[in-house]
């Protein structure tokens, strides 16, 4: 019985490894749709503290929304589907999803493409 076990499992991650994972966040197909679902991520966040946040917060938000702007190359409505689709997922809170994503978003803007946002620093 372990047996059958085993080679369940080995099969199920042999499976997962032959489905192509594009490298971008949140699964986009490329660069610009990444760059288009962190806009939309931004967009949202922006839209729930109507720029009344935490200051650290809002500077954050403007320094990605320029960050990611300059990436986009007119796919906005890419990241905005994509987004309104994953936060309405069954089972999912938006506002949790929301929190990550605006962090993996910076995440990634520093360490995969270089960025320096200022309100990050200590």
């Amino acid at each position: 019985m372990a047996g059958l076990g085993l080679s369940a499992l080995f099969w199920l991650n042999w499976q997962t490894g032959q489905q192509p994972h594009s490298g971008y966040l949140f699964d986009m197909p490329t660069s610009q749709a990444e760059a288009s679902y962190c806009i939309a991520v931004v967009e949202r966040v922006r839209e729930i503290t109507h720029g009344r946040g935490a200051e650290r917060l809002e500077a954050f938000i403007d320094e990605q929304l320029t960050f990611w702007r300059k990436r986009v190359e007119g796919q906005f409505s890419t990241g905005r589907s994509a987004l309104a689709r994953d936060s309405t997922a069954r089972q999912v809170n938006e506002g949790a999803h929301l929190h990550l994503a605006i962090q993996d978003c910076g995440l990634r803007a520093v360490s995969f493409y270089g960025a320096r946002f200022a309100s990050m620093g200590g």
